[in-house]
C-alpha cells in the first residue's frame, strides 16, 4: 500500500512511533494540527505548505523521541517535496508519481506517492475528504510559500488556497498555509512558537524593570502577557493541544513569569508527563516548586535534571539551592563545587558558593 505525497509531506514510520515517541501512537495523532493525514497502517503522512511549518513540527517530533536524520540520512520520519520526493536519502523509502483511474471522478489522476521500500503500489491511503479535483496533485502549478517573491502576482484565494501568476512563465501557482480548524488560521505549532518567543522576550525586558523596581513600565508588559498571550495559551493546551507538550510548556511560562506559581506548577507537570526527561521542563518545575517553598518536592526534580543533564552547570547549582534549603549541607557543598568546576564563569553559581556558610547560620 501507499500514501498520498502533496506539497511537503512529513512520512513517519509506523513502528518508530509505537517504539520511540512519547505517549505512542494516540499522542502522535493527538499532535496532528491539521486536516491532511493519512496511513496505510506502516507510513503515517501530514502535510504542509510551508517549510517553516515543516521544521516546527519535524521539531516536535524530535521532542517526543523520533530521529530525523543520522549520518545523512532520514531514519524516523523523512520530509517528502511533491515535486522531488525525499528532501535527503530515504533508503527505507520508495517515492513515485502513479497515474490511476478515479471512478467517482470519472478521470484518469496522477499523483505523488509513497511507501515503504519493497511494497507495491496498488492501493493509495488518502487524508478524509479528500478529492482530485481541486487539489494540490490536481493543480501542477503548485508551489511552496517559502519559494514566493517577486515575480508572483496575486490573483485570488480559491479553494483555501492564494492563486498567483508567474510573471516569469505566465503560468498561475498555489501556496497557502494549512489551517488546523477554519481558513486562515496558522498551525498551531506555529501559533505556540511564536507565543513562546514573544513570552520570551517580554521576560528579559521585564529583567532590568524589576531590579529597578520601575512598576510603571512593568505593567504594560504584564498586561500583554496576561490579556494577550495567557488565553491563547489556554486554549491551545485545553483543545488541539491538550497532548502536546510544547502546549503545556509555554502556558507555564506565562504563569510563572506573571507569579501565579502554582497553576504554572501544573502546566508544568503536565508537560512533563507527557515528554519526560526534557531539561527545561525540570529546571522550571524546580523553580515554581522552590517559589512555593516545596523544597523536598523540588529537590526530586533536580536530581533528575543532573541525570539528564550531567553536564550543566546550571542544573547543578539549582541542585545545589534545593539541598541547601533541605538541610543538605554536605552533598550541598559537592554540588556547588561540580558546579564551579562545569563553569567557573556561572554568577549565580559564583554567588552561592560564596554565600554558601551564610546559608546554615
Amino acid at each position: 500500500m501507499a500514501i498520498l505525497v502533496e506539497a511537503f509531506s512529513v512520512v513517519v514510520r509506523y513502528e518508530a512511533i509505537e517504539q520511540r515517541f512519547s505517549g505512542g501512537w494516540s499522542a502522535f495523532l493527538n499532535s496532528i494540527p491539521n486536516q491532511t493525514f493519512c496511513s496505510d497502517g506502516v507510513l503515517a503522512r501530514v502535510g504542509f505548505m510551508s517549510s517553516k511549518d515543516v521544521e516546527t513540527y519535524s521539531s516536535m517530533l524530535e521532542k517526543g523521541g523520533l530521529v530525523f536524520k543520522r549520518d545523512g540520512q532520514a531514519v524516523d520520519f523523512a520530509v517528502l517535496d511533491q515535486r522531488r520526493g525525499p528532501t535527503i536519502p530515504a533508503p527505507w523509502l520508495e517515492f513515485g508519481k502513479i497515474v490511476k483511474f478515479d471512478e467517482k471522478e470519472a478521470i484518469s489522476i496522477k499523483i505523488a506517492v509513497c511507501c515503504l521500500a519493497g511494497q507495491t503500489l496498488k492501493e493509495i491511503a488518502l487524508p478524509k475528504g479528500w478529492k482530485y479535483k481541486g487539489s494540490l496533485s490536481d493543480k501542477s502549478g503548485f508551489e511552496a510559500e517559502d519559494r514566493l517573491d517577486d515575480r508572483l502576482k496575486f490573483l485570488r484565494h480559491e479553494n483555501g488556497l492564494d492563486v498567483y501568476m508567474d510573471l516569469w512563465t505566465g503560468k498561475e501557482v498555489f501556496s497557502a498555509r494549512l489551517p488546523i480548524a477554519g481558513e486562515g488560521k496558522p498551525t498551531v505549532f506555529t501559533q505556540l512558537e511564536k507565543i513562546f518567543h514573544e513570552t520570551l522576550k517580554i521576560e528579559a525586558q521585564m529583567q532590568p524593570l524589576l531590579a529597578l523596581r520601575d512598576e510603571h513600565a512593568l505593567v504594560p508588559l504584564f498586561n500583554r502577557l496576561n490579556s494577550e498571550f495567557l488565553p491563547a495559551a489556554v486554549q491551545i493546551s485545553e483543545d488541539i493541544g491538550r497532548e502536546i507538550s510544547f502546549a503545556h510548556f509555554t502556558l507555564g511560562l506565562i504563569l510563572r513569569i506573571l507569579h501565579q506559581h502554582e497553576e504554572a506548577e501544573q502546566a508544568f507537570r503536565r508537560a512533563n508527563a507527557l515528554q519526560p526527561g526534557v531539561i527545561n521542563t525540570l529546571q522550571e518545575l524546580v523553580r515554581c516548586l522552590g517559589e512555593q517553598e516545596k523544597n523536598q518536592e523540588a529537590l526530586v526534580f533536580a536530581r533528575e535534571a543532573v541525570e539528564v543533564e550531567p553536564m550543566d552547570a546550571g542544573a547543578w547549582g539549582n541542585l545545589a539551592m534545593c539541598l541547601i534549603q533541605c538541610k543538605e549541607r554536605e552533598e550541598a557543598r559537592r554540588a556547588i563545587d561540580y558546579a564551579i568546576d562545569l563553569d567557573p564563569q556561572n554568577s549565580l553559581n559564583c554567588y552561592i558558593r560564596d554565600n554558601f556558610e551564610g546559608y546554615f547560620k
